[in-house]
């Protein structure tokens, strides 16, 4: 056995091994950080003491996020579902609005499994999940990174009421409680609101989004640089309205506008896309899944001719979603970034 040395007192030492403290019954003859074996003999020299608190810490998260993710893996488990893992290069990819691509010179890093998942829906696969690293050429922040973790999860056959019920559920099952607490707030696991995204202006905003010119949201919110509507409904989205879901429940915004649909079907002149909010954070991004080949074709030609293949062989009827899992641990640890 070896660890290394975290506290010293006059007759016993305490080291860190195997992902626990353990007790020795001897006073070191060597310093805090260095690593040693039961014997007190010095494996390893620390030479960087300044970084031992940080380092403790970072070694708490991170016991706490792989618990958490073998936990998650767990509940899908439970739940009898499939997990898989699905390549990260791809030479083509389709582009979505608000998704920005890392290229590379071997190819195009994937920003989701979420074509990879659905060619294996088409192959028969009913229960699907992938726990695996996803990568965007985003602005890096406390709750944005380029590389991340995502979740994502699909039932053929199922409606987006139901992959929600799996994320409250599996929330639940991570927390251990009911009721989550993150700074200040405690939401209530087993309720979901819904709120249309028009409402969610009329309701936060007091905007009538349909009847309301772009000049005069320009102006109301101090907005510069765009004339496109729906970027201008982003902005006062993301600056007013984003904050102020999910404080006590779970919150589901739904029917976006057709032009945000991605890869989610449209009905009444609405995305049938539900994003996902606990205390003023979005976690998830459900759709009901557009399975009708012509339609694909008809947004996005063939950017992805293999995936159109698929597409073409046919997908049964299906929901699935996208999480954030960096997001979500950050909020089960009650921390102020992702890490």
């Amino acid at each position: 056995m070896f660890g290394r040395i975290v506290k010293k007192t006059a007759n016993s030492t305490l080291i860190f091994s195997e992902g626990k403290t353990v007790k020795l019954n001897f006073a070191s003859r060597h310093d805090l950080g260095d690593i040693i074996d039961e014997n007190d003999t010095l494996l390893t020299k620390c030479q960087n003491r300044d970084k031992l608190q940080s380092l403790k810490n970072e070694r708490d998260y991170y016991i706490q996020k792989f618990e958490i993710i073998k936990r998650i893996k767990e509940f899908f488990f439970k739940e009898s579902f499939t997990e898989v893992i699905t390549p990260k290069l791809k030479k083509e990819r389709i582009s979505e609005t608000n998704i920005n691509l890392l290229d590379t010179k071997a190819g195009i890093l994937a920003p989701s499994p979420e074509v990879e998942l659905k060619k294996l829906l088409t192959l028969g696969v009913e229960k699907i999940f992938e726990l695996n690293f996803a990568y965007r050429d985003d602005f890096e922040d406390n709750l944005h990174k380029k590389e991340f973790l995502m979740l994502e999860w699909y039932r053929a056959l199922a409606e987006p009421e139901d992959i929600i019920f799996d994320f409250s559920s599996m929330v639940k099952y991570l927390n251990g409680s009911d009721i989550l607490k993150y700074k200040g707030f405690e939401i209530d696991l087993n309720k979901v609101s819904y709120i249309s995204y028009k409402d969610a202006f009329l309701y936060h905003c007091n905007i009538n989004i349909e009847k309301t010119e772009s000049s005069k949201l320009k102006e109301s919110f101090s907005i510069e640089g765009t004339d496109d509507k729906l970027e201008i409904l982003d902005a006062i989205f993301s600056l007013k309205i984003e904050k102020e879901l999910g404080k006590d429940c779970i919150e589901v915004i739904y029917d976006f506008p057709k032009e945000r649909a991605a890869l989610s079907k449209i009905k009444n002149g609405y995305a049938k896309r539900y994003e996902i909010y606990i205390a003023g954070i979005e976690l998830g991004n459900c759709y009901l899944e557009e399975n009708n080949f012509e339609e694909i074709k008809r947004r996005f030609g063939f950017q992805d001719r293999e995936f159109m293949e698929y597409m073409a062989f046919g997908m049964p009827p299906a929901s699935g979603i996208a999480v954030g899992i960096d997001r979500l641990i950050m909020i089960l640890l009650n921390k102020d970034k992702i890490c």
